[in-house]
């Protein structure tokens, strides 16, 4: 008998690519603090919060966990969730034509099995200049808030925005392929 395989996330991102892999999964968000996870490495950042959040589903539920944490880094800044639509405006005129980083933290725990992985990704990607028009219409109708950095490549509209990326496209949607698919493999999960 398969074990329940559990999300431990509430992102609508990483429920799209787990759809996608056409497996039974039920999503349990991770209800930790994020901000209280620090690093001044943010690669090693991303890492601790996926780990957190799979630890915390871990210890109050079997199962294979599945965890990440996404966010992005543009000119020394760390974009997380924006608060308000103004912030997330000027997240968005932030990217505008300069190299940035998304960085997936992403943690896998199959205690049955024995497994335990992790990792982080760094993806890069430059944004085109957009005009002021662009970034008001897009703000007003997506859910920007829900989005670290204000953006989701999940959602195939948004790549009229980039100029280049340069790595995992599911990495950057919040949840990399390339990583779980071997881990649920080893797990005996049939994709």
């Amino acid at each position: 008998m398969q074990q329940k395989i559990i999300l431990a996330s509430g992102s609508k991102s990483r429920k799209t690519i787990m759809d996608s892999l056409g497996i039974p999964y039920i999503a349990i968000p991770a209800d930790i603090n994020e901000k209280a996870i620090r690093d001044k490495n943010l690669k090693l950042r991303a890492g601790k919060i996926a780990r957190a959040k799979a630890e915390k589903v871990a210890g109050e539920h079997e199962g294979i966990i599945i965890s990440a944490d996404s966010f992005c880094v543009c000119d020394g800044h760390v974009l997380e969730k924006p608060k308000s639509l103004d912030e997330a405006r000027e997240m968005l005129k932030l990217q505008g034509s300069k190299p940035c980083v998304i960085y997936t933290g992403f943690c896998y725990l199959d205690k049955k099995n024995h497994i335990d992985y992790s990792t982080t990704i760094a993806v890069k990607y430059v944004f085109r200049k957009m005009s002021d028009g662009e970034i008001n219409i897009f703000v007003e109708d997506n859910p920007v808030l829900t989005w670290a950095g204000a953006f989701a490549l999940a959602d195939v509209n948004q790549f009229k925005f980039f100029e280049k990326i340069d790595g995992s496209l599911t990495a950057a949607t919040g949840l990399p392929v390339e990583v779980l698919i071997p881990c649920l493999e080893r797990s005996g999960v049939k994709i």
